[in-house]
């Protein structure tokens, strides 16, 4: 193969796979929003879940950003009254987490947890921070305690 040939054949399966990996589920944006904070509380919109405006579609989970913590907050939607909060801090060496739907895991040493903070693989033996939430009808409630 002549390096024409092979630049033109490492292009095309760069496009594929870019072409591929867009119309894969686990490729969802996920939603970064800032919560207000008052005292001990973090206040997020129930309205921050809506995939679309006529709110058909509800994420599954959003990342909750604040400036008095160090690591961000993921915010699981359980259902439609039960809502959990997740520092993402690895309680190994305290990187923070990355989250990829239901499994939150640490990229310096695997790490790995399912959306209830339990260790799912080490090296991390602790679960996650976990956050009491309350909520009504617009408003999800974190208390930071």
């Amino acid at each position: 193969m002549n390096r024409k040939e092979f630049i033109k054949t490492c292009g095309f399966s760069c496009l594929s796979i870019i072409g591929v990996s867009a119309v894969l589920p686990a490729c969802k944006p996920t939603k970064y929003v800032q919560g207000k904070q008052m005292g001990n509380k973090l206040t997020v919109d129930k309205a921050d879940f809506l995939k679309d405006k006529n709110g058909t579609k509800n994420r599954h989970y959003i990342i909750v950003k604040t400036e008095s913590l160090n690591y961000p907050i993921v915010l699981y939607r359980l259902s439609d009254s039960d809502y959990l909060a997740l520092l993402l801090q690895c309680t190994h060496q305290n990187m923070e987490l990355n989250v990829n739907g239901d499994l939150i895991s640490c990229s310096a040493h695997g790490s790995e947890f399912n959306n209830k903070g339990e260790v799912m693989q080490g090296p991390a033996e602790q679960a996650l921070k976990q956050f009491p939430v309350t909520h009504d009808n617009e408003k999800i409630y974190i208390q930071l305690t």
